[in-house]
Formats: structure tokens, C-alpha cells, sequence
């Protein structure tokens, strides 16, 4: 078994936490023992387990069991074992927005996505809910105040709702209000019981980040000392004295610990300490109740793995993992900025036949983490470039939301650019160059198939959007609302945005070849759109190949992952092998 997540821990029995582990190629929720250090596998979903909790007592833990389309409902299964039941009757299945315990685990909430909107549900765990609240469009739970008075939820960052309060006596919510000048992110209230609720929250404005405390009847105060430029997370740490913030910058990860100045909200303390880690990425993170940080940590040429730092005897450099000479950084200059890709190559000299593995989002990064689609393209004799386009995060607030609503041509043209960049450097065999994307990174790939036609040799796409309105009609709340915020409207309000965004609007001027694979059951990119765009292929005799897969969005086990991979290196080596004999012949 293999760990996914960090743990969670129970906040009254610290021996007690609860794991998603990879069993057998599909992800189940693993119970742990740290007494014993023994581990055991709790559930046997059919469609496997993503989210799970502890309570705080340790004694139940709790599983959303969804179906392929990503509905579903909670269920509580003891830790030790047994039958599992519904968390909170009376609760309708939906899409799982979140959940939150008061202090002590007398009373639970539950934030589902029913049609449109996001029902919030309260109740004591394993008894029956009843609905506190019904927000229009896509809200997030985030948290609930210790002696449990106070829900906060958290919605798209730049809205009237960026941060929503419920109040669970009578139901009467408030809301912190975002700007595009000021966004805003709730991450969670400070642990024990306090006469007016404070909750950490980040904050962008001015091209930068800060943190900061919101208290009841008193508003934000922002710490003005200590900016980031770029992405942080951030969580109360020793009781509430400090906080822990994980700032990702460029692909790599760092942890600092932010002294309060002994507890005062004025967040003027003393300089922070940063938590030694290796280089790399902490891809999750979680906090022991006895402050012990459990991280899962990876690097390119390392597969992610767990990592254990204790800050208060910890001190020093962490060891630092041998790098593979295979592996470097690229940065590509242009009037806007410089484009961050990192570059796997296999041994020898180049040029190398090249993939572009592009990643989704947009809101993401590739960073320096491990990942096996990487090392199975290396090993069969291709370079693998991962771009962080313009849109992605990592690398500040201009570079994630300065592109003037340009979606898509804009990261198109990144991803061209980083391309003859390498051609120039003799990385890259100019004529021999494809792209490989999933989700918004396959939408990518078939938009730069047919807006930039004669820069690619060829395109991967799995589970992409193909036809953008069809999509954005079909697809889930919390991704039409991402659309808005990147299209500035909807597609009745900015038309012409969509349209130069869509792939369809380009098909005719695809030469291929193309494989696309596509889940049955997507919920995100539903298998209607690509039909479309696949038959408009057929009709222009362009070379593809469409292949069909069983499950939702994010596909079936493991075992058929590998095999989309293995097919997707069986078509460009057939692909790039006529070319070959193409030009011999002509030649």
C-alpha cells in the first residue's frame, strides 16, 4: 500500500488517524494505529474512496462514497471495523463540498452539491441532519468554530461571497466580499473556544500575498511584514500561538513557522522559522495533535513518499536527494515574462523526439515532483517538457491572472514559444515535437492542434474539453464558476471570448494526427462534446484515434491508467516512425 494524502488525526486520541492509501490500483481509506504502527484497510468502495476524516474522538471515521459521476453520500464506519451507515440521515446525495466537527465531535456539518447550488446540513454524528443553509452556485465548507457556533465557507475569491459565515443558532449567514483587487481565502478558525471567532485567512492584493485574522465585530488584520510573492497555505499551529504556512514558488515547496507575538492578532511577531525540508514538493500536508508534521514529499526523479518533521527538535538542512543528470530547468524570456519548464531527457546527445506533458487547471503548476508518465515517456526514448503557462499558480498573482482573458491562445502560445526554445538549444528535433494533456491540459493540446497547426507533429488528449460551450452547459457548477472567472462571464455575456477559446472553433484546421481517450461517464467533460469533435475529424478524413474509457473524469484504476499511457507511446512511436519513412522516401 502505497499513501496518497497525509494523514488526518483524531484531536482527542492522537494515537488514532485515518489514510487513503493506494489498494491494488484503486484508493481506499486505511485506518492507523500509531501506537502499534499497525495499519488495516477500512473500506472496499467500489468506485474507490478520495475523502476522507476522523472524528475528533477517534472512534468513527468518516468516507464519501461516490458513484463514477462524482455524487455520492457520507457514510461513518467504526475504526476498529464493522458495517458502515449514513453519516447524517436525512442528507441527499451530491457532490461532496466539504465537512467540519465542532470541537469535541458533538455535531458535525456536511456541504453537498445538490443541481445548482451547495446545501449545508448540520446534525450530531450518525443521527439525523437538517438543512442550516442553501447558497446559489458552488461554496466550499471550510470550517466550523470549536464550540460550535459558527460555519464558514468559502466561495470563488474575487466575489461578494469569498468568505461566507453561517451562523448555526437561527441560520443567518454574512459574507466577506473579494474584489479582483482583493481576494480572498478562509483557511480556518483558531482551535479552542473563544468569545468572538478569529479565522485565519489569506489575502492577495497588490501582487502579493499576506495573511491575516479575521475577528468577530473587528474585521481583517493583515501581517504587512511578511509577503510572499507567490502561493501559501496556511493553518494554526501550537495551539493557535503560531501559524504553519507552506509557500510554493517556481515548482518547489517551503514551511515556515509564523510566531503570533505570543498570541496578539496584530501578526507582528518575530521573523519566521523555516521548517527544514528537503528540495522538492510536499504535495500534502497534515499536523499531528502533538505537532509532529506529517508531510508526503516528492522530486522529479523521486517518487512521493512520506516525510515526517518534528520543528521543535528539527534543525539544520534536511538531506538532499541525489538529482538525475537527466533532469533540468528551462526559462524562456519573453515581453511578459519568463515561461519556468522543467525538462527530463533520456541518455545520449540530442535532438530528442519530444512530449510536452501539459498540465490542467489552469490554477495548477508542474512542479518538481515525481510523476510516471514522465519516466515511462523517458524510458521509451522521448524528452518530456512540463510548462507552467501563463494561468498557472506558483509564480505570483501577474503571471496566474495577467493574460487579459485570452484562454487558451495565450498558454498556446507559451507552450510555443518554450518550443522552439528548445529546437534552438538542439533539445527538441524540430519536426518531431507532440503535446500529451489531461482535462484542461487535453483541451490545451486540441486548441494548439488546430490554432497552431504546423508547430505539432502531434497530439495526446485524454478526458479534454473539445467543444467549450457544450462543456460549459454540461459540465459542474464549481467548473462554470472557474470559467467565469477566467473568461470574465459567461458565454451569453463575452461570446466572442469562448468562441476564439473553443477547439471547435479551429477543427477544420487540424491536420492530426490525434488520439483522444475519453471517459464514458465524465462528469467534467462530458463524452457528448467529444463525439462532436471527433466526428468532425471523420468528416475531414484527419488522421486519430478515439479511444474509450470506463469511469468518470479521472478514468478507472490504475491498471487501465497505465494502459491509456502505453497507448498514448504506441501512437506517437507509430506516428513519428511514418514520418520517418516519409521523408526517407522522399528524400
Amino acid at each position: 500500500m502505497n499513501p496518497i494524502y497525509a494523514p488526518a488525526f483524531a484531536a482527542h486520541r492522537p494515537e488514532r488517524a485515518v489514510e487513503i492509501h493506494d489498494v491494488n490500483g484503486q484508493f481506499q481509506a486505511v485506518c492507523w494505529d500509531r501506537t502499534s504502527d499497525q495499519r488495516r484497510v477500512l473500506t472496499h468502495a467500489a468506485h474507490g474512496v478520495n475523502t476522507c476524516e476522523i472524528e475528533p474522538g477517534g472512534d468513527y471515521v468518516w468516507w464519501f462514497d461516490a458513484d463514477v459521476s462524482g455524487e455520492g453520500i457520507w457514510l461513518r464506519q467504526p475504526f476498529g471495523g464493522g458495517p458502515s451507515a449514513p453519516a447524517l440521515d436525512g442528507v441527499p446525495p451530491g457532490r461532496q463540498y466539504g465537512i467540519a466537527f465542532d470541537g469535541n465531535g458533538d455535531v458535525a456539518a456536511i456541504n453537498v452539491g445538490v443541481g445548482t447550488a451547495s446545501h449545508c446540513y448540520l446534525g450530531p454524528p450518525g443521527g439525523t441532519g437538517r438543512l442550516t443553509s442553501i447558497a446559489a452556485g458552488y461554496l466550499s465548507l471550510v470550517d466550523m468554530t470549536a464550540e460550535g457556533r459558527l460555519l464558514t465557507l468559502a466561495g470563488r475569491a474575487d466575489t461578494d461571497q469569498a468568505i461566507t459565515f453561517v451562523r448555526l443558532a437561527d441560520g443567518r449567514t454574512s459574507t466577506l466580499a473579494g474584489s479582483r483587487d482583493r481576494r480572498l481565502w478562509p483557511m480556518e478558525f483558531r482551535p479552542g473556544p473563544r468569545p468572538a471567532a478569529q479565522l485565519l485567512v489569506v489575502v492577495e492584493e497588490a501582487g502579493r500575498y499576506e495573511l491575516g485574522v479575521w475577528t468577530e465585530g473587528a474585521g481583517i488584520v493583515l501581517n504587512r511584514r511578511l509577503p510572499f510573492d507567490s502561493e501559501i497555505d496556511a493553518r494554526w499551529y501550537d495551539d493557535g500561538r503560531r501559524v504553519l504556512v507552506q509557500h510554493d514558488r517556481a515548482g518547489r515547496s517551503r514551511l515556515l513557522l509564523v510566531d503570533l507575538d505570543g498570541g496578539d492578532i496584530d501578526l507582528d511577531g518575530g521573523e519566521p522559522i523555516v521548517v527544514p525540508t528537503p528540495p522538492g514538493t510536499i504535495l500534502d500536508l497534515a499536523c499531528a495533535p502533538e505537532g509532529r508534521l506529517y508531510a508526503l514529499w516528492s522530486r522529479e526523479a523521486v517518487s512521493p513518499r512520506p516525510l515526517v518533521v518534528e520543528p521543535a527538535r528539527d534543525a539544520g538542512t534536511a538531506e538532499v536527494p541525489t538529482v538525475d543528470p537527466g533532469r533540468r530547468e528551462l526559462w524562456t524570456r519573453q515581453p511578459y515574462g519568463r515561461i519556468h519548464s522543467f525538462v527530463a531527457t533520456p541518455p545520449g546527445a540530442g535532438p530528442w523526439d519530444t512530449v510536452f506533458l501539459v498540465h490542467g487547471g489552469p490554477l495548477a503548476h508542474d512542479r518538481d515532483n515525481y510523476d510516471h508518465r514522465v519516466e515511462l515517456f523517458v524510458r521509451a526514448g522521448y524528452a518530456v517538457v512540463r510548462t507552467n503557462y501563463r494561468g498557472s499558480t506558483g509564480y505570483g498573482p501577474r503571471w496566474r491572472h495577467g493574460f487579459g482573458h485570452r484562454v487558451g491562445l495565450a498558454q498556446i502560445e507559451d507552450l510555443a514559444a518554450v518550443r522552439d526554445h528548445l529546437v534552438d538549444l538542439g533539445v527538441a528535433s524540430p519536426d518531431r515535437v507532440g503535446l500529451c494533456g489531461y482535462s484542461w491540459g487535453g483541451y490545451l493540446v486540441l486548441l494548439a492542434m488546430g490554432a497552431q497547426p504546423g508547430a505539432w507533429a502531434l497530439g495526446l488528449a485524454v478526458s479534454p474539453v473539445a467543444d467549450y460551450l457544450a462543456t460549459y452547459r454540461a459540465t459542474t457548477p464549481a467548473l462554470r464558476e472557474l470559467d467565469d472567472e477566467l473568461f470574465g462571464g459567461t458565454p451569453d455575456e463575452v461570446p466572442d471570448r469562448y468562441r476564439d477559446a473553443d477547439p471547435m472553433t479551429y477543427v477544420d484546421e487540424v491536420r492530426g494526427p490525434l488520439l483522444i481517450a475519453a471517459a464514458v461517464d465524465d462528469e467534467r467533460c462530458p463524452p457528448e462534446q467529444t463525439d462532436r469533435y471527433v466526428a468532425a475529424l471523420r468528416r475531414r478524413s484527419v488522421p486519430h484515434r478515439l479511444i474509450w474509457t470506463d469511469g468518470g473524469h479521472y478514468g478507472g484504476d490504475a491498471d487501465e491508467h497505465m494502459a491509456v499511457v502505453a497507448a498514448m507511446i504506441d501512437y506517437a512511436d507509430t506516428v513519428l516512425d511514418a514520418a520517418s519513412d516519409r521523408r526517407i522516401s522522399t528524400s
